[in-house]
C-alpha cells in the first residue's frame, strides 16, 4: 500500500488508525525505514499519543538512549538504531521482540542482522516528497499479524490514498 501523507494533520490520521489496528492482539513490531528526517520520529509519537494512555506521552527520539517506553495499551517499546554499529545485537531489543505484550517500533532496522529482524509485524517506508511537507509512505505486511494490521488499515482508508 502507498500513501502520501501531505500534513502533520494526516500523518496523525495514519497513526490514530494503526494504533487501533493493534490494540487488543499481539501487536508484532513496526519496522520505520527513511533517509534522516523523512518522519519516522514524527509518525512515532503520532503513533504512541493515539494509543490508550498515550494521550500525555512525552516521546522523543531515542537515538542516543536507543530505547524509549512508553505505558501506553500495549506497551511501546520505540528503539532508534542509527547510532548502532550494523549488525550489532542489541539484548532489550530481542527481549521486547520476544515479548507478546509489547510492540516493539523501530526506526533504521536495516542496522540489524538479517537473523535479528522480526518475523511478524509491518514496515512503513518513509520518503521525501516533492513538497517539503509531503511524505509518501508504504506499508507492507511481514507475517500474519503484520497482514491483518494492514488489512485494517487498507479497510479504514477505502480508497483514499492521500492524507
Amino acid at each position: 500500500m502507498r500513501l502520501v501523507l501531505t500534513s502533520l494533520s494526516g500523518t496523525r490520521r495514519l497513526a490514530g488508525i494503526l494504533a487501533g489496528a493493534v490494540s487488543g492482539e499481539n501487536p508484532g513490531a513496526l519496522l520505520l525505514h527513511g533517509d534522516l528526517g523523512a518522519g519516522k520520529t514524527t509518525f512515532t509519537a503520532a503513533f504512541v499519543r493515539a494509543l490508550p494512555g498515550g494521550s500525555e506521552a512525552e516521546t522523543s527520539s531515542p537515538s542516543f538512549t536507543i530505547c524509549n517506553i512508553y505505558c501506553t495499551e500495549p506497551t511501546v517499546h520505540h528503539f532508534d538504531l542509527y547510532r548502532l554499529e550494523p549488525g550489532l545485537p542489541d539484548e532489550s531489543l530481542e527481549e521486547s521482540l520476544d515479548d507478546p505484550s509489547t510492540l516493539t517500533v523501530i526506526e533504521w532496522p536495516e542496522r540489524l542482522s538479517p537473523a535479528g529482524l522480526p518475523s511478524d509485524g509491518l514496515v512503513l517506508r518513509f520518503f521525501r516528497g516533492e513538497l517539503e511537507t509531503e511524505r509518501p509512505v508504504e506499508l507492507f505486511a511481514l507475517g500474519p499479524v503484520g497482514g491483518r494490521c494492514l488489512s485494517l488499515v487498507a479497510e479504514a482508508l477505502g480508497d483514499v490514498l492521500t492524507l
